[in-house]
């Protein structure tokens, strides 16, 4: 393992021209990265990370990890931006995000780029169609309990800045099929008055939610909403979905108006980078946020989509470039697992771990596993939330395990949400369950 990862970082540091004047001339070809990438599923995947050998991570959900494959390209763009700066930006990065974009949408299911655009993250993507909105007082946001506390908080801003009216629609967990979703919805709209279902602005939902982490039925979602509000927007917040699962947004109906996902979490790409899908018909409302007139172009009427985002000032805009490096790693891993074999590998690790740990500390899901992706929630054996914040603490100080304590503060159900990813197998879920189980059972002696 070790003797890849120094492989893995002499390719980066040539790319970076760190190593002499006569290497800094050099590109690391292409073919010399694809073949330092680790193949086999499992503990063998390390070798393809930055992850310390002493820590553990069952929590890649929440920022993900780089792989060297795309960090090494990352830092080729790096070269080429810093070689030529007035190149770099007047022309070449503007065709290399070209190329991503087609990419990324081929990945979502679209036939075309043109509704498609590049930004940081999905905070930034959620910021920029609710701070886009021409808002008046009363107007109505609504989101399930589940939504990203960003979501919540960005609301939050618009009801004391704008008069916005928020709506937040109560999930019980566990849950245990759509209705759990759709009938407290259906609830919600159908005691708005007529008036008050005018002025629905937006309703959002997370294809995958983040804590308690579930998948959402957004399809039936957006018709309900639409049924009821026909005047509503529906935003759907796939911060978790590219790369944990298949993303089809046709799929998901004309209803929908808005989709975001971000890249760095389960596609491996850099920190910083997210796209944002948005239908024709709302295409010419959406600005990046804090609004950028970055030309003159976008002062007027018929705005391009693409160009208001491409340049938003001079920045580096290699994390967004990578993604479609992060595309070619996972192609690679799938030319010698099978199509589709890494989506397979992590939901069905999460499968085998979830039923194993609820088994082994005699507890329940927090969903059946329709519900779960590569991320699942099981409830820990205790109902002490000061004390399981405290496990989680002591096994990182003395394990390297990081892991996250959580509790749903409608039910007081305390539970951990676990990430599956190729470089964990079933024995490291083994000893994080045996983990768990002995320190909770030291702290009842």
């Amino acid at each position: 393992m070790r003797g890849r990862t120094w492989a893995f970082l002499a390719l980066i540091t040539t790319s970076l021209g760190l190593l002499s004047p006569a290497a800094s001339m050099q590109n690391t070809s292409n073919e010399e990265l694809r073949n330092a990438v680790t193949l086999a599923f499992g503990k063998p995947q390390l070798n393809n990370f930055m992850l310390d050998p002493e820590y553990h991570n069952y929590n890649h959900g929440s920022f993900g990890t780089t792989a060297k494959y795309v960090l090494a390209a990352q830092q080729g763009y790096v070269r080429q931006q810093e070689a030529r700066p007035d190149v770099w930006f007047r022309s070449t990065y503007k065709k290399l995000m070209q190329t991503t974009r087609d990419k990324l949408a081929k990945q979502a299911g679209l036939s075309s780029s043109d509704n498609l655009v590049l930004l940081e993250n999905a905070s930034a993507a959620v910021n920029a169609i609710f701070r886009s909105l021409a808002l008046n007082p009363g107007d109505i946001f609504i989101y399930l309990s589940s939504a990203y506390g960003m979501v919540k908080h960005t609301a939050a801003w618009l009801n004391v800045s704008e008069g916005i009216r928020i709506l937040e629609v109560a999930i019980t967990v566990p849950v245990s099929s759509n209705e759990s979703f759709l009938g407290p919805l259906r609830a919600a709209l159908t005691a708005l008055t007529p008036e008050e279902r005018a002025r629905v602005k937006i309703a959002t939902f997370s294809h995958i939610s983040s804590v308690p982490a579930f998948i959402e039925p957004i399809k039936e979602l957006a018709d309900l909403v639409k049924e009821i509000c026909p005047d509503a927007l529906v935003l759907v917040d796939g911060a978790h979905a590219i790369g944990q699962i298949k993303v089809d947004i046709p799929a998901l109906g004309n209803n929908v108006d808005y989709y975001l996902s971000n890249a760095h979490k389960w596609l491996y790409a850099p920190k910083g980078s997210a796209f944002l899908y948005s239908a024709t018909r709302n295409i010419d409302e959406v600005r990046p946020q804090p609004t950028v007139i970055s030309s003159e172009n976008d002062v007027f009427s018929g705005t391009d989509f693409q160009d208001r985002f491409v340049y938003t000032g001079t920045k580096d805009f290699t994390a967004y470039i990578s993604i479609s490096d992060a595309l070619d790693f996972g192609e690679i891993l799938e030319e010698a697992n099978g199509e589709g074999s890494i989506i397979a590998y992590t939901n069905g690790l999460a499968e085998w771990a979830s039923a194993y740990l609820a088994e082994l500390w005699g507890t329940s899901l927090l969903s059946p596993t329709q519900f779960q992706a590569a991320l699942f929630n099981v409830m820990l054996p205790t109902s002490d939330f000061d004390l399981a914040t405290q496990m989680q603490s002591d096994l990182l100080n003395d394990h390297g395990v990081y892991f996250l304590s959580l509790k749903d503060e409608a039910t007081g159900i305390v539970y951990t949400r676990l990430s599956a990813q190729i470089y964990l197998e079933r024995d490291d879920f083994v000893k994080l369950g045996e983990l768990v189980k002995d320190y909770l059972a030291a702290a009842k002696r």
